[in-house]
């Protein structure tokens, strides 16, 4: 499994890439999924992710995680071959802040969440519909508990 790490603020993080790999990697144990993957995580402001979801998902807001998946249009996909690059995720910096302190979490909790929030979307799962958001929050907290 290979992790890209980046953050695009001149802040230092209370934590990073290794706390980050061992969410993904536990995720990715949780799941069953062989971690014969890559990803990669960037950690950005306000302006960028409200520019990237009013682009990509019409919506002029800032948002908390947005996911860019390579298999994007598929079903849920289970990486197979060594090395399948599955996406990208972006996580707002500011807007973790914010949500941490409004539902009472630990930044680190926020981060863990919105992580694995956006590892399932890159393996294909989608929160559209209540079907789907009732099942990515199951799969979230059944991943929680094992971490």
């Amino acid at each position: 499994m290979i992790i890209n790490f980046y953050s695009k603020l001149k802040i230092r993080l209370p934590f990073g890439s290794e706390f980050a790999s061992r969410i993904i990697k536990q995720s990715a144990k949780a799941l069953k999924i062989k971690n014969n993957f890559e990803l990669s995580i960037s950690i950005i402001g306000d302006r960028e992710i409200r520019a990237l979801n009013k682009k990509y998902r019409r919506k002029d807001k800032v948002t908390d995680v947005l996911s860019f998946s390579q298999k994007e249009g598929q079903d849920i996909f289970w990486p197979k071959e060594e090395g399948d690059y599955l996406g990208d995720i972006l996580i707002c910096w500011p807007q973790l802040k914010r949500q941490a302190r409004q539902y009472g979490k630990s930044l680190k909790a926020e981060f863990g969440l919105l992580l694995i929030h956006g590892f399932l979307h890159l393996l294909g799962y989608d929160d559209k519909t209540d079907k789907g958001s009732l099942e990515m929050d199951k799969l979230q907290t059944k991943i929680l508990k094992k971490i």
